[in-house]
């Protein structure tokens, strides 16, 4: 476990700032990856692939946001409870998964061809609400007001 470094606290300004975005990422998520659904039925991967890749970017920064950092930098989620928020993302937190998202989206690597291309994108956006719901159910008891913003009802 990495040396966990007090985090800034942040204002309602930055919070309400990072709310807003968080929103995006979880609703562009679940909207690439609807249109994914879509381009795979048309069979046209051309779009595929741009979906795909839409969805596993906002499917990263998503998990990164219920993770911890020690970037002040970063937002994450204990920044708006007070606390690490605990939620379940057993697949993409996984060890491999991890790898796989990282090598895949963010960098190009001599090893990225041998990684897989397949991605049950349906068991990812099903982990990513679960995991975005418990966040939000937390958030309700501190910062109801945020609730809203992201989509949730307080």
């Amino acid at each position: 476990m990495k040396n966990r470094i007090p985090r800034p606290l942040c204002g309602d300004r930055a919070l309400i700032s990072a709310a807003d975005d968080l929103a995006y990422e979880w609703d562009m998520a679940r909207k690439a990856a609807a249109l994914l659904a879509r381009a795979h039925a048309a069979d046209n991967q051309d779009l595929v692939n741009l979906f795909l890749e839409a969805f596993l970017l906002h499917a990263r920064n998503i998990r990164d946001f219920l993770a911890w950092s020690n970037n002040p930098n970063d937002v994450i989620a204990s920044d708006f409870v007070g606390r690490p928020v605990r939620v379940r993302m057993p697949l993409l937190r996984s060890r491999k998964v991890r790898a796989r998202l990282n090598k895949r989206i963010a960098h190009l690597s001599y090893s990225r061809s041998r990684l897989g291309r397949h991605w049950n994108v349906g068991v990812l956006v099903a982990e990513i609400d679960t995991a975005m719901d418990a966040f939000l159910r937390r958030l309700a008891q501190v910062r109801p007001k945020l609730v809203k913003r992201l989509g949730g009802a307080a």
